[in-house]
């Protein structure tokens, strides 16, 4: 069995790459299920195979701990930890070759909070990786593409898997200028502002990025049109599976 884990800011598409991922692996007769990590969440556009709202109710904590909604979230996002070997089990009982887990919106809570690696590393599997996704709304200016680089570097770091970055919602990008950054980098210092404390902060980031080689590969990707699924199919075939 592999695991997948979907990571990204809130947004940026996590649930709905989720399905049609999950979606494209039943359609090449792979055994798949979907695991909904996300306590907080109200609507998915898949039906969870596994669901951690069915062992952890935001509003009983709420009420238990006389929490609000915000206290509750992270409670809940580190109580996901403790429902470990339920889940294992329940994933067990489905037999599957690949697992999908669509991760918490709120990224921090999950990545930087000791729960959530914890829970990666301690799933039964053969193989893991995480795809993290660049929202394109959010990093159409300079300097936010240049924070959630940074971003993906250490979600990396916390997780401790390979790692797919995908730049998601694609068919919503009316600027040229952000497909030239996820194709060469180096790109983004045409659009930077020439003077003051942003471009020389900006500047040096993007150049230790560089000399780091720390910019990921960035795949184009829409959940609308499928664009760059197949991409991201062969990604996870190579690293889980050696290709084959």
């Amino acid at each position: 069995m592999n695991s997948i884990y979907l990571t990204g800011t809130a947004g940026s598409g996590k649930s709905q790459l989720t399905s049609v991922l999950t979606n494209s692996f039943l359609e090449i007769d792979k055994e798949v299920i979907a695991v909904n990590l996300d306590p907080g969440v109200s609507n998915l556009p898949y039906s969870p195979d596994i669901d951690i709202r069915d062992f952890v109710n935001i509003n009983e904590i709420m009420d238990k701990y006389n929490l609000g909604p915000n206290g509750a979230v992270i409670l809940a996002t580190d109580l996901i930890a403790s429902k470990i070997n339920d889940i294992n089990d329940l994933i067990q009982s489905y037999n599957p070759d690949y697992v999908f887990f669509d991760t918490p919106g709120q990224i921090e809570l999950f990545a930087f909070r000791s729960s959530g690696p914890f829970f990666v590393q301690n799933i039964n599997d053969q193989g893991r990786v995480n795809i993290f996704l660049c929202d394109s709304t959010l990093v159409v200016k300079p300097e936010n593409f240049i924070s959630i680089a940074l971003l993906s570097n250490s979600i990396k770091l916390q997780l401790k898997i390979p790692q797919i970055c995908v730049l998601s919602k694609t068919d919503l990008i009316k600027d040229d200028n952000l497909l030239k950054w996820a194709d060469d980098p180096t790109e983004i210092f045409n659009n930077l502002p020439k003077n003051g404390e942003i471009y020389d902060l900006t500047s040096r980031i993007a150049n230790n990025l560089l000399e780091a080689d720390l910019f990921d590969e960035l795949i184009p990707v829409s959940s609308m049109n499928n664009q760059g699924i197949v991409e991201i199919l062969a990604l996870l075939s190579r690293i889980l599976n050696r290709g084959d």
